[in-house]
């Protein structure tokens, strides 16, 4: 029998991850070979004695013999390696379990071996037989043992620690609190410091100063109340991040992975003014992402204090632990079933070289590709052997000729925005007297900033009203599902057209009926999400298009984002924006 253990890997980090596993396997005596196959890595183990046992007879059982050890329990000691895989093995973005398989060899594989000089190593032996294992693999798929992974692993990390490790190094009641430097192969050792430095600074900070500390990301302020440019805040544990912000499972254990991205949270209502807030009323968020910064989390949790800032600093700071250097910080927008995606926008990019990038590797099959950015004016567009556009986007955003238009071409349109002045004189005299200049877009969002206007839409924060405001308002909603906004395609002379009136239209007789900002905006971004899905749905019918591509960074929304995932088809390919290529 031989064990097939699986992991999906896109990891820039993969020396790393495979040397953790080879290390295992060899302190267990076994013999562990890799290959990787559709950004999946494979870890395959043979139990040679289950091997051996069918094959007594055979001339095989004579070279397999040669490699077994009558005092290695194989079975049990293979599943001492996936426990120990499933206690050491951080939990990565980029590198993660997907399953165990058992294989059990063909008879050619045996007869295989029979072919084999008796002098052949093990990884020869399974070099030779590799196709009659893995017949879904290419020919030249490279082969590697764990002795091979050992040896060329150069790259230790100052910030690997296991669960175990981690649990008493944060535990202030502990003996090895702040002991920095665990024994370990996979762990880098720190310049260490001892405990009273840490609680030194700590006091510091609960005395009103600011300090300068070496992080895995250079050196950052610490602050226990937020600058003008503070950038991140940090929670001392997921309890903190749980009481303080609303969230849900699948962003705490992405914020909770080896790689320890940052993302935007909303706070809950009654702590909201003891953050820094961004337009659309959010927070960058994360845990510690070094062990010096988790220290200094758990000192400040014995006070009670569940979180501190990190703003940019020219200072140097007083010690230089000498960490590993981490890819940049990575800011994810994450949906609520862990489909993440990086809000880093890499430059010197176009729309079409993002859509190359996306879909070279089948550059004749057709896709529908959805482009929503508050940059610049959106797409959506037929990818086939080049671009078609499917639907232009074209409109007015003067909130006054667009209730005039109301007015005059839509039924009840003058009523409409009678009721609106009875109940919103003054929102509705703003908008009529703004100066009638036309001002055209050619982005679906800024339709957002015309509703914002005419609903008179404001935050806490700033007196505009734009789409931020709605943005604000949306993720302040607590609920599932909002008003459903009209969002209604046209079809003029064979080509289709949005009614985008009727968007401010539907907009102002929920605000007439007295419905909350919170659930009006959510309800506003709801009925886009849904839109794009109908939009791809269509497609799917109609051009029998089975895939979309997804673009811009209102896939940074989380509200949008959750949304459009739950609206798609089922049955549609979906291609999601790769690191760095969100936007342009």
């Amino acid at each position: 029998m031989i064990y097939d253990f699986s992991f999906s890997n896109t990891s820039k980090d993969e020396s790393f991850f495979l040397y953790i596993l080879a290390q295992s396997a060899q302190n267990l005596h076994l013999n562990a070979f890799f290959y990787t196959h559709n950004q999946q890595t494979h870890c395959f183990i043979p139990d040679l004695a289950a091997l051996l046992s069918t094959q007594e007879d055979s001339p095989s059982h004579n070279l397999l013999q040669s490699f077994c050890k009558q005092d290695i329990n194989y079975a049990q000691n293979i599943l001492a390696f996936a426990n120990d895989m499933a206690q050491n093995l951080p939990l990565s973005l980029y590198f993660a379990f997907l399953e165990l398989k058992p294989i059990t060899p063909p008879q050619a594989f045996y007869e295989a071996l029979n072919t084999l000089q008796p002098q052949a190593s093990l990884k020869e032996i399974f070099t030779h037989t590799f196709r009659l294992l893995f017949p879904q693999c290419p020919k030249d798929t490279p082969l590697n043992d764990h002795l091979h992974i050992i040896a060329s692993f150069h790259t230790p990390k100052t910030y690997y620690y296991t669960p175990a490790q981690t649990s008493e190094i944060l535990n202030p009641l502990h003996e090895h609190f702040a002991k920095l430097n665990p024994p370990s192969a996979v762990h880098k050792k720190l310049l260490e410091k001892d405990k009273a430095y840490f609680i030194n600074i700590v006091n510091e900070l609960k005395a009103g100063k600011d300090v300068p500390f070496c992080t895995t990301f250079g050196t950052k302020l610490l602050s226990l109340a937020p600058k003008e440019d503070t950038h991140t805040t940090l929670l001392c544990d997921i309890a903190s991040l749980k009481t303080y912000f609303r969230t849900h499972q699948a962003r705490i254990d992405i914020l909770a992975s080896f790689e320890k991205p940052t993302t935007r949270l909303v706070p809950k209502e009654v702590f909201e003014s003891q953050f820094p807030l961004d337009k659309c009323g959010l927070t960058q968020v994360g845990l510690p992402y070094d062990m010096p910064l988790a220290i200094i989390g758990a000192l400040l949790l014995q006070d009670e204090i569940g979180y501190f800032f990190l703003s940019p600093c020219d200072k140097e700071p007083d010690f230089d632990f000498k960490h590993s250097q981490r890819p940049i910080t990575q800011n994810l927008a994450i949906a609520q079933n862990g489909i993440f995606i990086d809000t880093y926008i890499t430059p010197d990019n176009t729309l079409h070289s993002l859509i190359e990038s996306h879909l070279k590797a089948e550059p004749g099959e057709a896709c529908l590709v959805a482009y929503l950015s508050s940059r610049h004016p959106s797409a959506f567009l037929i990818q086939r052997e080049g671009s078609k556009i499917l639907l232009n986007i074209a409109f007015e955003t003067n909130p006054r000729l667009i209730l005039e238009d109301i007015a005059r071409s839509y039924k009840s349109g003058d009523e409409l925005l009678k009721n609106f002045g009875k109940h919103f004189p003054e929102l509705l005299s703003a908008a009529l007297n703004m100066p009638p200049t036309p001002k055209p877009s050619n982005n679906l969002l800024d339709i957002l900033d015309s509703a914002a206007f005419v609903l008179g839409l404001k935050t806490p924060h700033q007196s505009t009203s734009d789409k931020n405001a709605l943005f604000y308002h949306a993720y302040r909603f607590v609920r599932e599902r909002g008003p459903r906004i009209d969002y209604k395609l046209l079809r003029e002379d064979n080509t289709l057209l949005l009614d985008y009136n009727r968007i401010i239209r539907s907009c102002m007789s929920f605000k007439c009926a007295k419905m909350e900002d919170e659930i009006l905006s959510f309800g506003a971004l709801d009925s886009l999400s849904e839109f794009v899905a109908t939009l791809a749905r269509d497609t799917l019918t109609n051009l029998a298009l089975n895939k979309i591509l997804l673009l811009g960074d209102m896939l940074s929304n989380h509200i949008f984002l959750d949304k459009i995932l739950e609206y798609l088809p089922k049955n549609i390919q979906l291609l999601l924006p790769k690191d760095g290529l969100i936007d342009y």
